[in-house]
């Protein structure tokens, strides 16, 4: 009896976990419509994905490519092969930075570790990225923190939303230890390992920002990845990076995140594509 008694205990407890983990009931993402999960650019619920840098600065043979890496990392393809006439190792670049800025939510993302091409075919090879179910069920406890967080700031107004977005994503850890690995630059490895680096910490900010209402974009620069936010119809750097640094709010330098970058950036790719950024930090605007 006693015996059974502990494998019913470890049997309900499961079940307690994997309810509220992955098959709690949710409202989800007010964007997310049936219309949006219809289209070409649906990943998945956690957020809705306009493509603005697809369609600002990619041609038409570059939009191909971008889709076809996005199929591939969906997929969960190690080798992908995409033909291709024109200037390919630029288009290429082009297209696959262009997705890190559009698509925070694509979790199975990683990134890759090698690229050839040769006779007007690109093929390069993936990091070891989510399969399928992994990435369907990572989504699922994903858009269930969403929840929380959501739950959390609802009755906060914008300048309580962004400090708690900065305070939440500055309290996980940087992973200092394997910072080339593409395993640690994905909002999955922010939400499920609670430990990334600055593109992970940029994307789960891009992704609690659109879930509670307050826009921003992502900024991608030649070494780093933050976030520019609006706040009263202007917009601000917000580079929770930063925080992680400092670790405790009695730091000094803890909110220096709103308005400086961790390496000193203030613009990245397609600078002319983005809203007015203030020169005014938005730590000084709240007093910290």
């Amino acid at each position: 009896m006693k015996i059974k008694r502990i494998v019913l205990y470890f049997i309900l407890v499961f079940i307690m976990f994997a309810v509220n983990f992955y098959f709690r009931p949710i409202k989800g993402n007010k964007l997310i419509t049936a219309n949006y999960q219809d289209s070409a650019a649906y990943v998945n619920d956690l957020y809705m994905s306009d493509e603005y840098f697809k369609k600002k600065v990619l041609s038409e043979e570059e939009y191909y490519i971008y889709n076809k890496i996005i199929e591939g990392s969906m997929e969960n393809k190690t080798t992908v092969e995409i033909k291709c006439t024109n200037d390919c190792e630029k288009s290429f670049y082009k297209a696959y930075y262009t997705i890190y800025l559009d698509h925070p939510e694509l979790i199975s993302f990683f990134g890759i570790n090698s690229f050839t091409y040769s006779n007007n075919m690109i093929s390069y090879h993936n990091y070891q990225n989510l399969s399928k179910l992994k990435s369907y069920f990572g989504a699922m406890r994903i858009a269930r923190e969403m929840e929380n967080i959501r739950k959390d700031t609802e009755n906060m107004n914008e300048k309580d939303k962004i400090l708690y977005v900065y305070d939440y994503v500055a309290a996980h850890n940087y992973d200092r230890m394997f910072t080339s690995l593409g395993s640690n630059q994905s909002a999955y490895s922010f939400f499920t390992k609670k430990s990334s680096v600055c593109a992970g910490f940029a994307k789960a900010s891009q992704i609690i920002f659109q879930n509670i209402g307050i826009n921003s974009f992502l900024v991608l620069s030649e070494d780093h990845m933050w976030n520019y936010v609006e706040y009263q119809g202007k917009y601000y750097i917000f580079d929770a990076t930063v925080g992680t640094s400092y670790y405790e709010k009695k730091n000094d330098r803890y909110y220096e995140g709103l308005g400086r970058t961790t390496t000193g950036a203030t613009t990245g790719m397609y600078s002319e594509y983005y809203p007015k950024v203030e020169d005014t930090t938005l730590k000084e605007l709240f007093g910290l």
